[in-house]
């Protein structure tokens, strides 16, 4: 298949209406610190006892306290957030009649043809699934099941809604519990199974097919923590021995084994991660796979971690990972989504590509793209030569082309006319553009609401001959992240003009990074058409 410069995809992904999580501190509001959500009485439980993971795992006879789980949910960081941001993670991609279906966290539902275009599904029965995080679906027999953190489960005639209520999760017994971060799983066979855990492990049960929302047989652990597992260790650089935040998990059937993917360390840190157990059944015994992690990016590039995500198959049987990028500056929460070729090696290791953070072949351009889909295009403005038309202190030029989320660069209060140029020190093919938001100002109580920006791009080979190569002054559609691929043109210098913003809303660039080859090359792989 011909290979085209346009036939490609960027990380963080490309999605329209990227959902807003209010972060904002507001003096009149409670500063009370934080604790664990309180679900009894949401979804017409009238606060009715229901059974935590804590009493299923010592039911299953594990006695794991959760004072440690405790400590992260009552930690006070972004309590001072400046603004609300753009926010999502913990993507379930599927596979439903002939289209893929992006499901994530306070967010509509996403719709693709090819998995890299996306038309956004908004609908009001949604939202109360998809705002606690993390929802799952999984389709049975016409039926569309789906659930997310502590929610009961919810059923539609259709990929996107409207859905209906079906109930809370009952033991076989007739008990009710409440379950973070499901996953409904439909095996070969036709059974249902459910697994689930936020915090001390993973359990999972089969669930009954006449009626989904009960269990046929006890939950059990699968996976508990394990100190001994690096990756598991909460923190940035694993080193909290005593906690594990065990969380996300996924169930990938690959021939006649089970991995279930599970996520750790803390969805905050780089070191944000997937591992895998594998099993010959699926309720195990499961035991870790002889490579894990499976995803993680802790040191390299834009795009790190890796956690908390997805597989689902594409185009030619190839398989796909969707997975959580840490923000979190003004939030913890404050996270994007990245999507990375996966494959298993020759041991039946389950492994993906996690952090490609340039132009990438689409899926069904390469037939094997496990084994490298990276273009030859390169960034090109990586810490080189930035001027800006002005900055708001401690916002410098720089911060727009640095490899880092949690910086940017903001044009001083009274530009009008906000501009960045980048010099690339050197002559290249530019083929694409990558720019992503910061929202500076966005505040959902007083009614600034994030929206559509307008700039142009511009490419020259001297200061007097700045030519357009991206026309963006009439956008009306709402991108956090908008990736421009275009007929290559030669360059050494490159720009960004804005020309309009959301109402009350001050332009921050997190980033605006060029991709292209050099022109010294002998084999450039976008020749100019």
């Amino acid at each position: 298949m011909e290979k085209d410069i346009r036939r490609t995809f960027i990380n963080p992904l490309v999605l329209p209406d990227y959902p807003v999580l209010p972060a904002k501190a507001h003096p009149e509001d409670s500063q009370d610190v934080p604790r664990l959500p309180d679900d009894s009485t949401a979804w017409g439980r009238n606060g009715k006892k229901m059974l935590s993971i804590s009493d299923l795992m010592q039911e299953d006879g594990y006695d794991y306290g959760m004072d440690g789980i405790l400590d992260v949910f009552g930690l006070g960081y972004g309590k001072n957030a400046l603004n609300d941001v753009r926010a999502t993670a913990d993507p379930s991609a599927y596979y439903f009649e002939d289209k893929w279906y992006l499901y994530i966290t306070s967010g509509a539902v996403y719709e693709s043809e090819d998995l890299v275009h996306w038309t956004v599904h908004h609908d009001e029965s949604w939202m109360p699934i998809s705002q606690p995080m993390a929802p799952t679906v999984e389709e049975y027999h016409g039926k569309y099941y789906a659930a997310a953190n502590n929610t009961p489960l919810f059923v539609s005639d259709n990929p996107v809604g409207p859905w209906t209520q079906v109930g809370d999760w009952t033991l076989p017994d007739g008990r009710e519990f409440v379950a973070g971060d499901v996953m409904i799983f439909r095996d070969d066979d036709d059974r249902l199974y459910l697994y689930f855990g936020l915090g001390p492990a993973i359990m999972g049960a089969e669930l009954d097919p006449a009626q989904p929302n009960r269990l046929l047989t006890k939950p059990k652990v699968l996976i508990p923590f394990v100190k001994e597992n690096y990756w598991e260790r909460y923190g940035g650089n694993n080193e909290n021995w005593s906690l594990g935040f065990i969380e996300g998990s996924w169930m990938v059937k690959h021939g006649e084994r089970y991995y279930l993917v599970y996520s750790c360390s803390g969805t905050e840190f780089y070191a944000y991660a997937m591992g895998a157990y594998v099993s010959d059944s699926p309720l195990g015994p499961f035991h870790p796979q002889a490579k894990n992690p499976v995803s993680r990016n802790r040191d390299k590039g834009l795009c790190k971690g890796g956690g908390h995500g997805s597989f689902v198959k594409g185009p030619n049987d190839t398989l796909w990972i969707f997975y959580t990028i840490p923000v979190c500056v003004d939030a913890t929460m404050e996270r994007r989504i990245g999507m990375d070729p996966a494959g298993f090696d020759e041991e039946g290791n389950l492994y993906a590509l996690t952090g490609c953070d340039v132009p990438q072949w689409a899926p069904g351009v390469l037939q094997r793209p496990e084994k490298g889909n990276a273009t030859e295009a390169v960034g090109l403005t990586l810490f080189k030569n930035t001027s800006a038309s002005s900055y708001a202190p401690g916002h410098y030029p720089i911060y727009a082309g640095d490899e880092a989320l949690h910086t940017w660069w903001q044009p001083a209060e009274g530009d009008e006319a906000p501009c960045l140029a980048v010099h690339l020190a050197g002559r290249f093919h530019v083929s694409a553009f990558r720019v992503m938001w910061k929202d500076i100002g966005m505040d959902l109580k007083n009614g600034i609401l994030g929206g559509a920006y307008q700039y142009v791009i511009e490419t020259a080979t001297s200061e007097d001959d700045w030519k357009t190569v991206v026309d963006f002054s009439q956008n009306t559609t709402d991108l956090a992240v908008a990736y421009h691929p275009i007929d290559p043109v030669i360059a050494n210098r490159v720009r960004i003009r804005i020309l309009g913003a959301p109402k009350g809303i001050t332009p921050g660039l997190l980033n605006f990074t060029a991709f292209g080859e050099s022109v010294a090359k002998t084999n450039v792989e976008f020749p100019a058409k």
